[in-house]
C-alpha cells in the first residue's frame, strides 16, 4: 500500500457550506477536525446529545465554530473508533480562537457540575485521535442520515483534485437530482502527515438510504463529452484506502443572523 508523502496543499475555497447556502469563492475554507472516539459506557452518547450538543451549539451561535456532529460507525472497523465527532472552522481565524468551554458550559448548564459531567464524560469514551482536514470541494448537501467515508491516497494531488472535481462531481451531481445522494465532497489532510499515515485525501457520500447507486450512468450523464472508459482510467490517479459508513446521530443547527 502506497503511504502519503508530505505534501503541498492548495486550499480551494468551498462551494456550499450548509444546503441552499451558497459560499462566494473568495470566502475562507471550511476546517473539519473530526475525532476517533472508543466509547465505554452505555450512556455515552446521551452525554453527547444532552451535555456537549447543546455547549458546542452555543459556539456556533457565539460564532466560534461553523457545526458539531456525533457520528456512530455502521459498518466499519469499530475496535478503534466506534463514534466519531466532526467540528467545523470557517477559515484560520475561527480555526486559531479560544473556544471557552467553561463559559458555554456555564451559559447552557446553568446550576450544573461541569468538573463532574467532564469527569463522567472522560469516563465513558477515550479520545483516541484527531484529525484536521480542509474541504476541497462539496455539491449541495441536503439532510442526510448517513455519511460513506472513503479514504484516498493521491501521489499527485493537483491531478486527484482536478479530477475529484471536474470529472467526478457532476457525477455526483446527478446522483443527487436523481435522489440517489444526499450530497458529496473531497477533503484533503492537513493533520497528521507522514510516511505512517497511508491517506492524505478523503470524500464523503452523503446518504439517506444504504446501497449501490447508477455511477456509471451517472458519469456518462455528468459528463456527456467524455469517455467512461477513460474516466474509469483516472482512478488510476489514487488509491482508495478504506470505506467506512457513519450514521448521524446529532448536529448543531446553523448559526442565524441577526
Amino acid at each position: 500500500m502506497k503511504r502519503a508523502h508530505l505534501v503541498t496543499i492548495v486550499i480551494a475555497a468551498m462551494a456550499v457550506a450548509f444546503p441552499g447556502t451558497v459560499i462566494a469563492q473568495d470566502e475562507d475554507p471550511l476546517y473539519v477536525a473530526v475525532s476517533c472516539m472508543k466509547s465505554s459506557a452505555p450512556d455515552y452518547e446521551q452525554l453527547e446529545l444532552e451535555v456537549w450538543q447543546p455547549v458546542h451549539q452555543w459556539l456556533v451561535n457565539e460564532g466560534k465554530r461553523e457545526s458539531w456532529a456525533l457520528y456512530r460507525v455502521v459498518f466499519g472497523d469499530r475496535s478503534k473508533c466506534d463514534y466519531y465527532t466532526a467540528e467545523t472552522y470557517r477559515g484560520k481565524s475561527q480555526l486559531n480562537a479560544f473556544a471557552d468551554y467553561a463559559e458555554a458550559f456555564a451559559a447552557v448548564h446553568r446550576g450544573k457540575d461541569a468538573a463532574a459531567l467532564g469527569a463522567k464524560t472522560m469516563a465513558s469514551r477515550e479520545q483516541v485521535s484527531t484529525e484536521l482536514w480542509v474541504q476541497v470541494d462539496q455539491t449541495e448537501i441536503r439532510p442526510f442520515r448517513f455519511a460513506v467515508v472513503n479514504r484516498m491516497y493521491a501521489a499527485d494531488p493537483v491531478a486527484y483534485e482536478s479530477m475529484e472535481s471536474d470529472v467526478f462531481k457532476p457525477g455526483q451531481e446527478v446522483l443527487i437530482e436523481g435522489g440517489y445522494r444526499s450530497g458529496w465532497a473531497v477533503y484533503a489532510l492537513v493533520s497528521p502527515i507522514g510516511s505512517s499515515i497511508p491517506y492524505n485525501y478523503g470524500t464523503v457520500d452523503f446518504v439517506n438510504e444504504l446501497g449501490p447507486v447508477p455511477m456509471a450512468e451517472a458519469m456518462m450523464t455528468g459528463n456527456p463529452d467524455r469517455d467512461l472508459d477513460a474516466m474509469s482510467d483516472l482512478l488510476a490517479l489514487r488509491d482508495h484506502v478504506l470505506s467506512e459508513t457513519w450514521a448521524l446521530i446529532g448536529a448543531t443547527e446553523a448559526r442565524t443572523e441577526d
